[in-house]
């Protein structure tokens, strides 16, 4: 009796253990997204385009657009939904026209992945839109085939918020890439304007986080459960701060909506900034003009770019709080001596596992408006 007893006190701590091991692990397990892809009288391909094409990189995961299908025209309508914004870190949508032009690229991507060839057209603002409007005009060829690699990289590419490896980017490719997008600079870890760059994104998160809207505006768009992701599915999840299992476990049992406002949890945010521009092996920095026009064209070349790393194992990260803080945004320019003002801070370098987008994404119906039937065709 007394061996039975001594066995079941050593054994009960150990059950516990794996017990609270395997809960963690159940918490901490990747969120699964189930979008509603389906558009009524619209074809299986063109649906499964739309939904790759959502799959652009975007400011907060907040997917802030607006699409018209008009089928007997072969017309794509994108324009920007000014309901979902960032009016304190982005008061002029600068990160939203930005991101919609992220999005164009990636629909003109996924179309042609399936087949499609895609023309666009940018209209001006009128006094009924007041937000510029791209629109696509699709036709599919009679011998296209789907490209199932194109489809690959889409879903491949992603926000890297991880370690990186310590190691130099290919010479080669930063050649190609800044001679390809002619407002692209590369600034390795070794010069003194990556230096300037990552020292001013420490001190400028820091001047957020003494803000109490910023950090308002920041809680409200994070998830905190993999519940949440599902049910809402946009927002910064657990997934895409690049936690493991065992880490995003902890981060949802110790931090909330409201928890997420304090300066602890602000202070944990710019403690892993801090590893995160230490970490890596440059910065890769975009620029253009500051007309809705410019920035729209500037998302669209960070989309490609972005694919373009993507196929070299190039692992990015935007890094805007340089950007976004008047005090430090206004020398940008200057102390960089470029020719433009600077649009996107991308941290890059090469990582040990790719990885994949994480598909927080919403239904398409949610924010696409079918105007006609896909039958009268």
């Amino acid at each position: 009796m007394k061996k039975r007893m001594s066995l079941i006190l050593l054994l009960f701590p150990i059950v516990v253990i794996l017990t609270g091991g395997i809960s963690m692990l159940t918490i901490g397990r990747k969120a699964t997204i189930q979008t509603d892809i389906h558009l009524k009288g619209v074809p299986s391909d063109i649906e499964e385009a739309l939904y790759y094409g959502s799959f652009a990189a975007n400011s907060h995961n907040i997917q802030s657009w607006k699409v018209t299908v008009k089928p007997n025209q072969g017309e794509l309508t994108v324009s920007l939904d000014k309901k979902r914004s960032l009016d304190v870190v982005d008061p002029k949508n600068r990160e939203l026209y930005i991101s919609l032009g992220c999005y164009i690229q990636s629909l003109k991507t996924a179309f042609e992945a399936y087949g499609y060839k895609v023309d666009l057209r940018q209209t001006s603002p009128s006094a009924s839109n007041h937000y510029q409007a791209i629109i696509s005009n699709y036709q599919k060829g009679d011998h296209e085939k789907n490209d199932q690699q194109q489809v690959d990289l889409i879903k491949k590419r992603h926000t890297d918020k991880r370690k990186y490896l310590a190691r130099k980017l290919d010479k080669d490719f930063i050649s190609q890439a800044t001679k390809r997008y002619k407002n692209l600079h590369y600034y390795p870890r070794s010069s003194q304007k990556f230096t300037y760059l990552k020292e001013g994104s420490i001190r400028a998160v820091k001047k957020q986080s003494e803000s109490s809207d910023f950090l308002k505006e920041q809680s409200d768009w994070l998830r905190f459960s993999n519940q949440e992701t599902e049910k809402k599915k946009d927002g910064i999840s657990g997934d895409v701060l690049g936690l493991n299992p065992l880490l995003k476990s902890l981060y949802f049992m110790t931090t909330n909506h409201q928890n997420a406002t304090n300066q602890g949890f602000a202070k944990q945010s710019l403690s892993t900034l801090k590893k995160q521009v230490n970490n890596c092996a440059g910065f890769f920095v975009m620029t253009g003009k500051q007309t809705i026009e410019d920035w729209i064209a500037t998302g669209r070349q960070v989309q490609a770019f972005w694919y373009d790393c993507t196929k070299k194992g190039i692992a990015i990260q935007p890094i805007s709080a340089m950007i976004e803080v008047s005090d430090y945004n206004k020398n940008l320019e200057k102390d960089l001596q470029v020719d433009e003002p600077v649009q996107m801070i991308l941290r890059a370098g090469y990582i040990e596992s790719y990885g994949e987008n994480s598909g927080v994404r919403r239904d398409l119906k949610d924010y696409i408006r079918v105007e006609e039937d896909w039958n009268t065709l």
